[in-house]
């Protein structure tokens, strides 16, 4: 599409004449640039679709590794992680009385008239969700990493303990 300024022509056979030959300029003048901003417009948002698509594909990859990598993680300690329903979106929050990751991305939520819900969180339209509960999810595996960090530090030490006085004994029999 071609643009044409046109400059406004002036005759002055009338005086409501020339008026009008500068408004009729003026109208093709707006036409033609809302002609240029429509485009632009659509350009700009084939363009964001276009980012949206690759953002959406990223993210779809990004929750996929999230819950295998939580799932490789998890999986010698739990199978469920429970859920603050306070960090639930508030529509969820109001109604849900406990909440409880199984490790393969369902959020199991059980409302406080007695109802189950369950919300698939690899799914991109409870990726919401998934996103307002991360940091939930990770209070709750450095809860779970730290604690089994601490029972393994006591069996060591008391398997060390142990472990010592057995060999005391062993050598006093090799000795004799």
């Amino acid at each position: 599409m071609s643009e044409q300024t046109t400059t406004p022509q002036v005759t002055t056979t009338v005086d409501g004449a020339s008026q009008a030959v500068t408004e009729a300029s003026s109208a093709e003048e707006k036409k033609q640039t809302n002609e240029t901003e429509t485009l632009g417009f659509l350009n700009e948002m084939q363009e964001n679709v276009g980012q949206i698509s690759e953002l959406a594909k990223e993210e779809e990859n990004l929750v996929k590794e999230f819950f295998s990598s939580l799932l490789k993680i998890l999986e010698p300690f739990t199978t469920t992680l429970r859920i603050s329903a306070s960090s639930l979106p508030k529509s969820y929050g109001e109604r849900v009385s406990t909440a409880h990751l199984h490790l393969t991305g369902e959020l199991i939520l059980v409302c406080k008239n007695g109802d189950m819900e369950i919300l698939n969180l690899t799914e991109r339209r409870n990726h919401e969700v998934l996103t307002g509960i991360a940091g939930d999810i990770m209070a709750n595996l450095k809860s779970i990493i730290t604690s089994c960090k601490t029972e393994t530090e006591k069996r060591v030490k008391f398997l060390m303990t142990v472990t010592k006085e057995l060999q005391k004994i062993a050598k006093a029999l090799s000795d004799q």
